[in-house]
Order: C-alpha cells, then structure tokens, then sequence
C-alpha cells in the first residue's frame, strides 16, 4: 500500500515556506493527486518530488506560469478534479441496452483541452494580479 502525508507532513518533508507549499499545492493541484480522508487531503510521495523540482525551477527564477508548461514537458502527470477527489469506478461491462462509453481518446482530448483552458484562466489570473 502507497504511504499518503497530510499537509503538514508534506510540509515537514518538503522543508519549504508552509505558505509556499500551500500556495503550490493550489496553483500546481492539476499534478497533485490530493485525496480526501476526512476533513485532511492526503497527498503521496510523488508531491515530495513534484515539490522539489518545483523549488528548483524557481531558483532559476522561473515564473509559475512557464514552470506549469515544464512539469507538462517533462512529463508530469496531470490529474482532473474529478479524479482527485473520487475513486475511479471499476469497469463494468456494457450491455446491449446501454449507450456506448464515448471513445477513450476523445476523453482524454476533452480532458486535456479542459485542464489547458483551467492553467490559462488561472494563469492569466496570476498574470493580472502580479500586474496590479
């Protein structure tokens, strides 16, 4: 079974800013696969490393809005709201009289264009308060 830390462990682990890593937690939550348990999100240790490469690209003075655009480079994985929050349903088989599951790629494009316009919106809303 894969080890979760709160919030505060992650912090703890991390050795950054707790404000730091609660903002990153926010704006970086498309690659954070936050769990609920309770009233705590539980977090695994791929934030650790997720945290850390993070940290390290903005010591190279990165703006998050282009380290956004890396961790996608470099593979990253990224996770919907939806799958953060909600176990994945194990697969059933269609019957005859149910409507097909829309084609698999074409979730993944819907997904991916919809988390592409979230990290421009929040992007752009970063963008504009930096200005202000």
């Amino acid at each position: 079974m894969v080890r979760h830390y709160t919030q505060l462990e992650i912090i703890n682990l991390s050795k950054l800013p707790p404000t730091t890593v609660k903002r990153w937690l926010e704006y970086f939550s498309y690659f954070v696969p936050g769990t609920r348990q309770g009233d705590q999100v539980l977090y695994p240790y791929e934030t650790l490393k997720l945290l850390k490469r993070i940290s390290e690209l903005r010591m190279e003075r990165y703006h998050l809005s282009t380290i956004v655009r890396l961790l996608i480079e470099e593979g990253f994985p990224m996770y919907s709201k939806s799958e953060q929050e909600l176990p994945v349903p194990e697969r059933t088989e269609n019957r005859m009289d149910e409507a097909p599951e829309p084609d698999r790629q074409q979730q993944l494009v819907a997904s991916l264009s919809s988390l592409a316009n979230e990290l421009i919106r929040i992007a752009d809303h970063l963008n504009h308060w930096k200005v202000q």
